[in-house]
């Protein structure tokens, strides 16, 4: 049976995104509707070489409930030691990394790398799934090109002991644009007896109801929340709109909760520009939140805006 005790048939799933997905947006996200969530990706040989800014990513607050963790890399050995250290341990799944298609990753012969090295990739998820009690979920791409052979992938993961995939439904060649094409979708789900969740373009109920339509057990959302963490509260139907400017000052607390200020400085300009985007007039004040020296600074810059502005409420 295609089940899964991670989350229900029909659940809403934090997608993992490198800088994005941290503690602080997984709670906010929790608040507003989620049923699960993924960390960003963190790479096994850091964990194993006890790379400090690396655990660092793993930091978790107890209040944001299951999560998984996604892990990157190519040498199985490496990723089963991984798997096993005690930073791994408050997680509830390993998520392994099959899809990122950036340059810097693929070029070291991971994420979605392994597409193009089947052998390998099985070899990963084996000495993974051995390594662990805990469920153990693949994410990848249709494929480098096209999608002619994510039939054979699915199943490949399902073989080596994969519990869950998680497919987003571009190939690698698009990277970030275009569209995600969910045509084969079926196929997959008629090919495999494990859970398969479809991620791509996800704004919306329709989007997601169509999904769940073709046969997908869960659906995961990524850029589309990014900003916009009461997405899934919406897509559920649930009435969910917060006050904007409220919104903001927690993420920013919830970050400064547990980074340095320096650091929530540089991070947050990327958030704060997705709160403000499509708000008329936004650009300057955007700009100079980018620019500024401190939490304080950018947070009194966004308020001055909203203020001025009818954009203190998202709908």
């Amino acid at each position: 049976m295609k089940a899964t005790n991670l989350f229900s048939q029909g659940a809403l799933v934090l997608a993992p995104m490198a800088g994005y997905t941290d503690t602080a947006f997984r709670l906010l996200c929790r608040q507003h509707g989620v049923d699960f969530a993924v960390t960003e990706m963190v790479s096994s040989m850091a964990l194993v070489m006890n790379n400090q800014v690396t655990q660092s990513l793993l930091y978790s607050f107890k209040e944001e409930g299951s999560c998984a963790v996604q892990i990157f890399g190519h040498d199985p050995v490496v990723m089963a030691d991984s798997v096993q250290l005690d930073c791994i341990k408050p997680f509830s799944a390993i998520d392994i990394n099959m899809g990122c298609p950036v340059k810097k990753i693929v070029g070291n012969g991971e994420g979605s790398a392994l597409l193009q090295n089947p052998t390998l990739a099985g070899k990963v998820i084996s000495a993974v799934k051995q390594a662990t009690s805990k469920p153990v979920c693949v994410k990848f791409r249709l494929g480098v090109d096209d999608d002619a052979n994510v039939v054979n992938f699915a199943k490949l993961c399902q073989d080596n002991g994969a519990d869950l995939i998680t497919i987003h439904f571009r190939t690698r060649k698009q990277m970030y644009s275009g569209q995600a094409n969910f045509a084969t979708l079926p196929n997959i789900v008629n090919a495999v007896s494990i859970p398969v969740v479809a991620n791509g373009d996800v704004v919306g109920t329709q989007q997601y109801q169509s999904l769940i339509d073709m046969g997908a057990y869960a659906v995961a959302v990524g850029r589309g929340a990014l900003g916009n963490p009461q997405l899934f509260n919406q897509i559920k139907g649930v009435a969910d709109t917060p006050n904007l400017l409220q919104l903001i000052t927690q993420h920013a607390q919830l970050m400064l909760s547990h980074k340095p200020e320096r650091v929530v400085c540089n991070e947050f300009k990327k958030h704060a520009s997705f709160y403000l985007k499509g708000i008329k007039g936004a650009k300057p004040t955007v700009v100079s939140v980018n620019t500024a020296k401190s939490v304080d600074d950018q947070l009194q810059l966004i308020t001055q805006f909203l203020q001025n502005t009818k954009g203190d409420t998202l709908c």
